[in-house]
């Protein structure tokens, strides 16, 4: 079995849905950006992550969420306007939340700050 792992930025909200068979499933897509100046792309991600932790992480997989995934990928190809396309999407198994997002209840900048002793503006000397 292949694996894929993407680290990237949610494009949209994730959305968490039923199957007609009572699974839960949560899809969202993840931006991976290559590339820079005018050869600089984005190639979109579709990922789906079943059960209990789709409904639990549903709420914390926003817009502008930066994460890292891994799981099983496969391609699904179709015909638009004439022209074939193909997507990638991934079967999820892990998923790394590394914060950002439009739903956040902490303003990002109050994440992760430093307490105490990590203040640099006491006027010590940095020790390197």
């Amino acid at each position: 079995m292949a694996t894929i792992c993407v680290t990237g930025r949610l494009g949209r909200d994730s959305e968490l849905r039923t199957t007609q068979g009572g699974d839960k499933v949560l899809s969202f897509s993840i931006a991976d950006d290559g590339g820079y100046g005018e050869k600089r792309r984005t190639q979109w991600i579709d990922c789906a992550l079943w059960g209990k932790r789709a409904e639990s992480l549903a709420q914390y997989l926003s817009k502008g969420s930066l994460v890292e995934i891994s799981g099983s990928p496969s391609v699904r190809t179709y015909e638009s306007k004439g022209e074939h396309k193909a997507v990638i999407q991934v079967n999820v198994q892990e998923v790394k939340l590394h914060g950002g997002g439009q739903k956040a209840d902490k303003p990002v900048a109050d994440r992760g700050r430093a307490t105490r002793g990590d203040d640099l503006d006491d006027g010590s000397d940095i020790p390197f």
